[in-house]
């Protein structure tokens, strides 16, 4: 009997009980789908088997956020980040890869980049929800393993991930509208394919990751290329930075910004031109791990990225340029200063940035969420409510390590403005900027740089229709809840 459940189980694993990239999208309820009863008898009967089935499942999930897939702008979670920034004022571009999202015209039905960001997210949501229905008991007399409890918190953290990663992209921030049309939700236990609320796909985010946090908590960091209670920490204050009416909204983004920093330590002097290729560095919180075998070559971050490496940008002068903006307000006396270079190339002057440093044939590791962000974002939350002293002993703290001499001198208005830049700067090419500029409602100004393309719009308004993806062609073609009439503009 123990037997012909395992491969029950096995079998549940390998058909998945959700598909976001096929054209078999809809076929919600697998006929072989075991039952809860099931479930919950083999965790008292074989719980080790659940685990590892339910393991592989989430391991799954990591290795999708940087597979390979249809192009060589499509190569994982870091392919959208950098897809999503390119569309703001940090990044400026000539032709190549991701030009089309430079130029704010990445985002129609039938186009490349909704359906790739789509089928992404949807497949590591599949991967989540089989984890969980596998590990979710439905009684609470059921004793979960610390194994048991690591792995199911890494299934709704990734969900959770996942659906803040989607919303964002398909609809405006939940602050202009939170009963907009959002995305369709898929749990362990509900299929709502026609789009829902802006709002209910935000409870069902936080919902996951504060369950992740507390399955997590205690754990520690064993392996940063996972998921850990840190790093759904620094989850949680992005994603609640985003809530206006969340209850103590600003307190609370603060706590969560204060326990992701418990799991690294600040970058140092020097240390900040360490390459940023590494989930071993002191810094990081999450990321992926990337080896010979797993890389993607051509097709990858540091191919796009590094103005120095074999790749796209080194290798074929695809410049991902740093705005002249931003150069110019940076200190010299700041480390980071030392990454922006002036690079000529047949008489042709690029300004491109050496943060990124590749490791061999593409094996940078893929870098999603580090220390110094949540500082910036600590700062940001202590002045909005009302911290101002707070906020510059956040600011000071991150910015001291990159510039000795630094004094958080301003205030108000001109001090929040000095934690954006500042943050810009730091993440450059991280894929935080586009999330940040929605988030507060900033209009896309270009005109502040001098090294924007002559034919690139420059001048966008906040909140314009322009910032997010229509739902993709071959979705509205497989999905009868969603019409052409709830399509975005």
């Amino acid at each position: 009997m123990k037997l012909h459940r395992i491969h029950i189980f096995l079998m549940l694993g390998l058909l998945g009980m959700f598909t976001a990239c096929s054209d078999e999208f809809f076929n919600h309820e697998p006929t072989d789908r075991a039952s809860q009863e099931q479930i919950d008898d083999l965790l008292v009967t074989d719980p080790g088997a659940v685990v590892s089935i339910a393991k592989a499942n989430v391991a799954g999930i990591y290795t999708d956020m940087f597979k390979y897939r249809t192009s060589h702008d499509d190569f994982g979670v870091k392919a959208m980040e950098l897809g999503s920034d390119m569309m703001t004022d940090d990044i400026a571009y000539n032709n190549g890869w991701f030009v089309f999202d430079y130029r704010l015209d990445n985002r129609a039905a039938a186009y490349r980049r909704p359906r790739s960001c789509w089928a992404l997210y949807y497949e590591l949501i599949r991967g989540a929800n089989n984890a969980i229905t596998l590990l979710k008991p439905a009684e609470e007399t059921v004793e979960l393993s610390d194994e048991h409890k690591n792995i199911l918190g890494q299934a709704y953290a990734a969900r959770g991930y996942s659906y803040f990663g989607l919303i964002n992209r398909y609809q405006h921030p939940y602050s202009i509208d939170k009963n907009a049309a959002g995305i369709p939700i898929y749990t362990e236990d509900a299929v709502l394919a026609a789009r829902q609320p802006v709002a209910d796909v935000y409870d069902l985010i936080i919902a996951d990751l504060t369950s992740a946090y507390d399955l997590l908590k205690g754990a520690g960091k064993a392996k940063p290329e996972e998921l850990n209670e840190y790093a759904v920490a620094a989850i949680l204050a992005n994603v609640i930075s985003f809530v206006d009416d969340y209850p103590n909204q600003w307190d609370e983004v603060v706590k969560y910004c204060d326990l992701a920093m418990q799991g690294g330590t600040l970058l140092s002097g020097s240390e900040v031109h360490n390459g940023f290729n590494s989930v071993d560095m002191n810094e990081v919180l999450w990321g992926s791990r990337i080896n010979a075998e797993t890389c993607t070559f051509y097709a990858s971050f540091p191919s796009h990225i590094n103005p120095y490496g074999a790749g796209y940008a080194g290798g074929l002068s695809q410049y991902k340029e740093v705005a002249s903006e931003l150069i110019d307000g940076v200190d010299e006396n700041d480390e980071r200063s030392k990454w922006f270079q002036d690079k000529v190339v047949e008489g042709v002057t690029y300004k491109v940035c050496s943060k990124f440093a590749d490791v061999g044939g593409f094996e940078a590791d893929y870098i999603y969420y580090r220390v110094a962000e949540m500082y910036f974002l600590k700062a940001e939350a202590m002045l909005l409510n009302k911290n101002e002293a707070g906020a510059k002993l956040a600011l000071e703290e991150v910015m001291k390590t990159r510039n000795p001499e630094y004094s958080a001198t301003t205030s108000g208005r001109s001090l929040q403005e000095e934690i954006y830049f500042q943050k810009r700067i730091e993440c450059w090419g991280e894929g935080k900027r586009f999330l940040d500029m929605i988030r507060r409602g900033e209009a896309l100004d270009r005109t502040k740089s001098t090294n924007h393309h002559a034919t690139v719009i420059k001048q966008v308004p906040a909140n314009d229709n322009r910032f997010i993806y229509q739902i993709p062609q071959n979705e509205l073609d497989a999905n009868s809840e969603i019409n052409e009439e709830d399509q975005n503009p």
